[in-house]
């Protein structure tokens, strides 16, 4: 019986085709430079896909990118604008006697209605209302973190209108933190976008650069109306 197989197996080979066929794509980018595609991707995502031939995640790298950097520079600008308006607004209402806009600065004049004393009398004063009689009571130096020179004075809580005046300039400064938020938010998007297009870039190399030949034969049995044979597929 072993060897009746055997004859079959010949008589099929005889009559058999061989078939090579070559894979261009797992090499296709030898000759290109690994470092230059992920170059171009830290430069502006995508371009080391395209460098490689690889078109299909070009655009939304690219698009990706090109709406980050909007986002980026919008959120920062709005956010200027934002500062500005509430330190303006601070003035105005107020009588903030300092043109910083420092941050930390701005935050204690939306947390105490004054420094050195609220003009007119409130029925029913807050404790932390006065930012010098706080630092006091904390046992800080009055100018420890501000300047002496730095006043303002939004008014007595008695007065709606004040109480709605910081309310407004709270919402502001809001504003501003949010604006910083989405700002750093976009920024690390876009080192994140550069970091993916880059690691992209390397996965294609390796699988596009590719030199050295690795075989796969294949034996595939055909028949015929007249005979028999064998299919050997070779792929390089």
């Amino acid at each position: 019986m072993k060897i009746l197989c055997v004859l079959l197996l010949a008589a099929a080979t005889a009559f058999s085709q061989v078939v090579i066929s070559v894979d261009e794509t797992v090499s296709k980018n030898r000759d290109k430079s690994l470092a230059l595609a992920v170059g171009a991707s830290a430069l502006l995502p995508g371009m080391g896909e395209l460098y490689l031939g690889e078109k299909n995640l070009v655009r939304p790298f690219v698009w990706t990118d090109v709406a980050l950097w909007v986002t980026t520079f919008g959120s920062y600008f709005i956010g200027e604008r934002y500062i500005t308006s509430a330190h303006d607004y601070a003035v105005r209402h107020a009588g903030l006697t300092t043109n910083s806009k420092k941050t930390s600065m701005l935050n204690k004049v939306g947390d105490y209605r004054s420094r050195g004393g609220v003009a007119g009398q409130n029925s029913s004063p807050d404790m932390d209302e006065d930012y010098n009689q706080a630092m006091i009571r904390s046992g800080k130096k009055i100018d420890e973190e501000l300047d002496a020179s730095i006043q303002w004075d939004w008014g007595s809580s008695d007065n709606p209108e004040t109480t709605e005046h910081m309310e407004e300039y709270k919402s502001r400064l809001r504003h501003y933190r949010v604006s910083r938020i989405v700002f750093q938010a976009s920024a690390g998007a876009l080192v994140l976008n550069r970091v993916i297009s880059m690691l992209d870039a390397v996965r294609i190399y390796r699988k596009t650069s590719s030199r050295a030949f690795s075989e796969r034969i294949q034996f595939v049995p055909e028949f015929y109306g007249d005979g028999s044979g064998v299919l050997m597929n070779v792929k390089f």
